[in-house]
């Protein structure tokens, strides 16, 4: 089950870049059972029975301010999920509630699994999937209660590191990944962050020369446990924590990327961005290419 993100047809990223919709991501959520967590058509019915990440099994992670980690969750029909006072779980309601607020934790290990845990804040119980039924009644969270995440991003992203206000690309060697870029231009600005559920939900950072970044900030060419990160959730920005516990961010006067700190300030966090359409025109009379020198007039000569 191991590729690129997203699903087909799917037009947002898995995290959208700044503008009206800040901090949102598109994702899908996946069980212990490997089931999507799924917002039925008809009847407001939800369930874990999904099979692989299409449209009824999108949901939209909105902010909920305050703690940096509380969301909420909205299907694609616009309904938020929420749980009712006798620990129901529903998708119905058109507003934000409090018994839809959630608060994103993950492992606190050496190890990270790169699972979340969501913990409904006002009934302080977790969120799991149980047969053909969501339930809300664990205190604390087992493996029913954990889920993978997967971002439903496009293919090829330009990654920001929120620190240094800088964009990642390709190293003039083609063997690291520096973050000094002011404009993502270029092939070499694009990645793509492949899911991973064969290396349990992981994402590994892919470059435009099929080479993945290792963490120890060197590019190889075949994906190992060093080239695998959890996805973390920071107030609407992306950390990628590595196989020790270590997260990924730009590091000395190269801006290199690789893991590091075993904490997250602005330095390990991240937004991922739509790329822009870039392409070469070449003119019919003289079959050179189309070009800008020297100031704006565009020539082809």
């Amino acid at each position: 089950m191991n590729g690129v993100n997203g699903m087909n047809g799917h037009h947002e990223n898995g995290e959208l870049s700044n503008g009206s919709n800040k901090g949102v991501w598109t994702i899908g959520l996946i069980n212990c059972q490997f089931k999507y967590l799924t917002a039925e058509t008809f009847g407001f019915k939800i369930n874990a029975n999904g099979a692989s990440l299409k449209k009824k099994q999108i949901w939209t992670l909105e902010p909920a301010g305050g703690e940096a980690a509380a969301i909420y969750l909205r299907s694609h029909l616009g309904k938020y999920l929420a749980v009712d006072s006798f620990g129901n779980v529903t998708c119905e309601s058109d507003e934000k509630e409090q018994g839809g607020k959630f608060l994103i934790t993950v492992p606190d290990n050496s190890n990270p699994s790169g699972r979340w845990a969501l913990k409904n804040i006002a009934r302080g119980y977790y969120l799991g999937a149980s047969a053909d039924k969501l339930t809300c009644t664990a205190k604390t969270p087992g493996n029913a209660e954990f889920w993978l995440v997967h971002l439903a991003a496009r293919p090829q992203v330009n990654l920001r590191s929120v620190g240094r206000k800088r964009f990642a690309h390709l190293s003039e060697n083609l063997d690291e990944i520096h973050v000094d870029a002011n404009i993502p231009w270029g092939e070499d600005t694009l990645f793509t962050l492949e899911f991973r559920v064969d290396d349990g939900g992981k994402y590994a950072l892919h470059t435009c020369n099929n080479k993945y970044l290792s963490r120890e900030g060197k590019l190889v060419d075949e994906c190992n446990p060093n080239c695998l990160y959890s996805a973390e959730y920071h107030s609407g920005q992306l950390a990628l924590r590595d196989i020790s516990g270590a997260y990924l961010s730009p590091i000395g006067s190269k801006a290199v990327l690789k893991s590091r700190s075993n904490s997250v300030t602005k330095d390990e966090l991240f937004t991922l961005e739509d790329s822009l359409p870039q392409a070469s025109f070449v003119a019919a009379l003289n079959s050179r290419y189309v070009s800008v020198k020297q100031g704006v007039d565009v020539t082809a000569n």
